[in-house]
């Protein structure tokens, strides 16, 4: 609930919202659909889904999200 009060606000107009879990196997579920409803004025990017810790590729996978949704880190 902390996270859908913040969206409902907050003005995310132009903004983008770049939605990232760690789950046991249930994913985003309907937590993108939620998240662009508390702000529809928001840019939703790709989401990024870790089962449990990530594994020892995960700094690979967090590095390849981020590149793929324009979000530089060097």
């Amino acid at each position: 609930m902390p996270i859908a009060t913040l969206l409902e606000s907050y003005d995310f107009t132009g903004k983008r919202i770049l939605p990232f879990c760690s789950h046991g196997g249930g994913r985003f579920g309907q937590s993108i659909t939620a998240i662009a409803k508390l702000a529809p004025n928001a840019k939703i990017g790709e989401g990024l889904s870790v089962h449990y810790s990530g594994g020892s590729s995960l700094s690979k996978d967090v590095a390849k999200w981020l590149e793929k949704n324009g979000v530089k880190t060097k």
